[in-house]
C-alpha cells in the first residue's frame, strides 16, 4: 500500500472537509494518507480556528527566531510521498528535501508559488523561496495563478497539479436556502436597509481592504443610484474608521462581525459584493449567495483572484486607485438590472465549479500521478 501525508503545524477548521474527502478517495484507491498538524500557542489557539484530525497525528513543535520545526522528519520521510505547505519558515521542509534525495521517496509543495501579498517580491525572502520552489518533486498549485508562476522560474508543467483552492460551502448554501423573502424583508426593517439597490462588504477590516477608497466610491455610486445604500459586515483594525465614515452617511449601515444565519440573510438582501481591495476566497461566498463581485486591479490580490472573469461573473477594475472609476463601473451594473442577473447567474456557476469536492478529485488526481500509479 503506498502512503502520501500532509504536513502542517496548524490542522484549521476549513481545511478538515478537504482532508477528510481526500482521504476517502485515496483510501478507495488503496493509498493511506495521514495529516501531521500540532499544537500551535495559546495566541494561536484563541482564535478558535484550528481543531483536533481523530485519524491525524499530532506532533510537537519548537519554535525559535521565527521559525518552526515539527517533530515529524524521520517518520514522515519513511512515506512514498510527503506533502508540505511553502513557507519559509517551516525548517521539517528542508529536512524532508534532502533525506528524499537518499531514500528515493518524494516530497511535494502545497501553496502559492509566492507571497502574493508581498511588497518587496524581489527581497531575500522572495529570492529564497523561489530557489526552493523548483526543489520539489511535485507541486500542488493553488490556482493557474500559482502554476504561471511556479512555471516561470522552471519547473517542468507536467508536475505540476492545479487544485484550485476552495472552502466547504455545504453548509452555507443550506443558509442561503433558508433566506426566504419573508425572512430578508424582516431584516431590512430591522436594521433600516431599504430595498435597495444595495452593496455588501463582507470581510475583515483592514488597510488592504481599503475602506476609506470604497466608502468615496460609494458616495459616487449613491449619487448616480440614489436608492443606493451600502451593508458592511466585519471586523478588524479599520471597523472604527469605518464606523465613523457611516456616520455622516445614514444610508451606510456597519454591522460589526456578524455570524452564521445572520450573516448570509445580509448578505442575500445584496445586488453585489463589494471589495476594490485584497480579494481572497471570499469570492466563493459571494458566488454561493448570487452576488457579482466587484473589485480592482489591486496588486496584492490572493489566488483566487484567478476565479473572476472580468465582465462574466464580476468587474475587475484596471485602474485600481481610481475610486471614480470603480463606483462608475459599480453604478453602470446596478443600473442594468438585466446584466447583474446574469452576472448573478454567471457567480453561482463559478462557486458550483470551485467546490471541495472537486478540490479534492483533482488533488487525489496529482498525488496518484506524483506516485506514479
Amino acid at each position: 500500500m503506498k502512503r502520501v501525508c500532509f504536513i502542517y503545524p496548524p490542522s484549521y477548521h476549513y481545511r478538515r472537509p478537504f482532508h477528510e474527502r481526500l482521504r476517502e478517495i485515496l483510501r478507495e484507491a488503496g493509498v493511506d494518507y495521514v495529516v501531521y498538524y500540532s499544537h500551535l500557542g495559546k495566541r494561536d489557539r484563541f482564535k478558535n480556528d484550528t481543531v483536533d484530525i481523530e485519524w491525524g497525528r499530532c506532533v510537537p513543535l519548537t519554535r525559535f527566531s521565527g521559525q518552526e520545526y515539527q517533530h515529524v522528519l524521520l517518520e514522515a520521510s519513511g512515506y512514498d510521498l510527503a506533502i508540505v505547505q511553502q513557507e519559509n519558515k517551516l525548517l521539517v521542509n528542508y529536512g524532508l528535501l534532502a533525506l528524499s534525495r537518499l531514500r528515493g521517496n518524494k516530497v511535494a509543495y502545497f501553496g502559492h508559488g509566492r507571497n502574493f501579498q508581498s511588497r518587496n517580491p524581489d527581497g531575500a525572502g522572495e529570492r529564497f523561496k523561489q530557489f526552493w520552489a523548483t526543489k520539489a518533486d511535485w507541486w500542488f498549485a493553488y490556482t493557474d495563478e500559482t502554476r504561471r508562476h511556479v512555471e516561470s522560474l522552471g519547473y517542468p508543467s507536467e508536475r505540476i497539479t492545479v487544485f484550485n483552492n476552495a472552502v466547504d460551502t455545504t453548509e452555507l448554501r443550506q443558509q442561503v436556502a433558508a433566506a426566504d423573502e419573508g425572512r430578508l424583508e424582516a431584516l431590512r426593517r430591522q436594521f433600516g436597509i431599504g430595498p435597495g439597490p444595495i452593496g455588501v462588504f463582507i470581510g475583515s477590516i483592514y488597510p488592504d481592504k481599503r475602506m476609506g477608497f470604497l466608502v468615496e466610491a460609494a458616495d459616487l455610486i449613491r449619487s448616480r443610484v440614489p436608492d443606493f445604500e451600502f451593508v458592511v459586515i466585519g471586523g478588524g483594525s479599520d471597523l472604527p474608521l469605518t464606523e465613523e465614515l457611516a456616520r455622516t452617511r445614514p444610508w451606510m449601515h456597519v454591522m460589526g462581525p456578524r455570524f452564521g444565519q445572520e450573516k448570509v440573510d445580509l448578505m442575500c438582501v445584496g445586488h453585489v459584493f463589494l471589495m476594490p481591495g485584497l480579494m481572497g476566497l471570499a469570492i466563493l461566498d459571494a458566488g454561493v449567495t448570487g452576488l457579482p463581485i466587484a473589485t480592482t486591479a489591486f496588486p496584492w490580490h490572493s489566488p483566487e483572484i484567478a476565479y473572476l472573469e472580468p465582465g462574466v461573473n464580476g468587474l475587475l477594475v484596471a485602474d485600481w486607485q481610481n475610486s471614480q472609476a470603480y463606483g462608475d463601473a459599480v453604478a453602470d451594473l446596478l443600473l442594468d438590472p438585466a446584466r447583474r442577473s446574469a452576472m448573478a447567474d454567471e457567480a453561482r456557476a463559478m462557486a458550483d465549479r470551485y467546490s471541495i469536492e472537486q478540490m479534492a478529485q483533482r488533488f487525489a488526481a496529482g498525488v496518484f500521478k506524483a506516485l506514479g500509479t
